[in-house]
């Protein structure tokens, strides 16, 4: 299966100022995802501005979901880290689970996750399936 990128990102920490304090990531070895570990803002943004791909990722119930990709612009002096493409000055990773809230919590860590195949795209009919439906 291939990677779905450099790293995932499963939980998430913001300040007061709605910057992101630190994140929990997750290295994509295209097979397997593995153990996280926490960073802080300033590593993201020099991963990222190094090239290194990170996407959100989501998992309950042994259930592994793929997020957005993130994305970092610069303004104003600063980097600013989003999962859209609003030039705020403020970061957004979506609805990431708290990394404060589940330290406390016992919880499965993703490594036990497998990954799930992408699903095929739906494709419109071709012109000749089409002719198949149409009135003589």
């Amino acid at each position: 299966m291939s990677k779905w990128a450099d790293y995932l990102i499963s939980e998430a920490e913001y300040d007061s100022n709605y910057l992101i304090s630190k994140i929990k990531q997750h290295r994509d070895n295209g097979e397997s995802i593995g153990d996280g570990e926490i960073i802080d803002r300033s590593t993201l943004a020099n991963n990222l501005g190094h090239g290194s791909k990170y996407m959100t990722v989501y998992g309950a119930l042994n259930k592994l979901r793929i997020g957005k990709n993130v994305r970092y612009f610069r303004a104003d002096g600063y980097h600013y880290i989003r999962i859209d493409h609003n030039k705020v000055n403020h970061d957004n990773l979506g609805d990431l689970p708290d990394i404060s809230k589940h330290e406390q919590e016992e919880k499965p860590a993703l490594a036990s996750f497998t990954k799930p195949k992408p699903i095929d795209e739906t494709k419109p009919l071709s012109v000749t399936s089409s002719a198949f439906f149409a009135e003589p």
